[in-house]
């Protein structure tokens, strides 16, 4: 008996509009469902700039590993740059008082500095070169490219659905709502799932009954078995108008979609409020066929 209350107590907070009752919108959730056009946009950009991120994060760690490398080669240079400076002037300050052999030993040594230097010059000029290359490729031309499809995907999507709107806007315009909603509900009857959910899609555009056109667009992907697209349909519903006579039915098909796409524990919570809330339904006798 205190469960039963308890559930009855969790009903409205299970028919909010948060993500979290649902479970379903939540781009945050390793296995995210329910999400509208946007929130997918939002997600497949987020991971792949957590990709560029991590990218970004090795080269920086890449580059000052050279950067470390460069100053300790430059502290080489110079030491040998002033070394063969000082062998120089040491020889032009003895000028005759070397013997042969000195001198030639003393002149080998700066033409073996003056090479060393060169050489370490070489690879001073090399590492700046690949810094230069890793800074130039933080953001790769495939990456980028990729982007630039996303967005003009976007683009495309975002005319369509404004395409399909306004043509969906002159062809029912001159029907009233109610004329609109009882074709919906025919195309509804009949299977034709297309063409009533572009009929409910107007009637939600213009905010007749908004909240049972969401719940019949939710039902009509369920029975196509789009399980995310359907949540985020009742969800909508739910948040709008949560005493309607098809409520029952609503929350049944949540938790089924739920328990469809794995997340089983959201769809136990569901199951016992159907049946706490709507013991005579035959919604709560399909529910307890399924509770654990």
């Amino acid at each position: 008996m205190k469960f039963a209350l308890l559930a009855v107590a969790l009903v409205p907070v299970i028919l909010s509009a948060e993500p979290s009752a649902f479970g379903a919108g939540n781009i945050e959730s390793d296995t995210p469902y329910g999400l509208t056009e946007s929130e997918k946009y939002i997600l497949k950009n987020k991971e792949r700039l957590e990709n560029i991120k991590k990218v970004t994060r090795m080269q920086d760690g890449k580059v000052e590993s050279i950067r470390e490398r460069m100053d300790g080669l430059q502290t080489v240079v110079e030491g040998l740059s002033a070394k063969t400076h000082q062998n120089r002037l040491a020889l032009e300050a003895l000028g005759g008082e070397l013997s042969n052999d000195g001198e030639h030993s003393l002149r080998s040594q700066i033409a073996q500095n003056s090479e060393d230097i060169l050489k370490l010059k070489e690879a001073l000029q090399g590492l700046s070169q690949l810094v230069d290359t890793i800074y130039n490729n933080y953001l790769t031309k495939e990456d980028y490219n990729n982007l630039v499809d996303e967005v003009n995907d976007l683009k495309q999507s975002l005319s369509k659905t404004l395409k399909r709107s306004k043509s969906t806007g002159s062809s029912l315009s001159s029907m009233s709502n109610q004329a609109v909603a009882t074709k919906a509900q025919a195309f509804f009857d009949k299977k034709y799932y297309t063409d009533a959910i572009r009929y409910y899609e107007h009637l939600i555009k213009k905010n007749y009954k908004p909240a049972y056109a969401y719940y019949m667009i939710g039902e009509m992907n369920f029975r196509r078995k789009k399980y995310k697209e359907a949540l985020s349909y009742f969800k909508e519903s739910a948040s709008r108008y949560d005493k309607a006579k098809y409520m029952p039915n609503l929350m049944l098909h949540s938790a089924i979609s739920m328990e469809k796409m794995g997340d089983g524990d959201h769809a136990q919570s569901f199951y016992d409020a159907i049946v706490a809330k709507y013991p005579n339904s035959k919604a709560a006798k399909e529910a307890e066929k399924r509770m654990r």
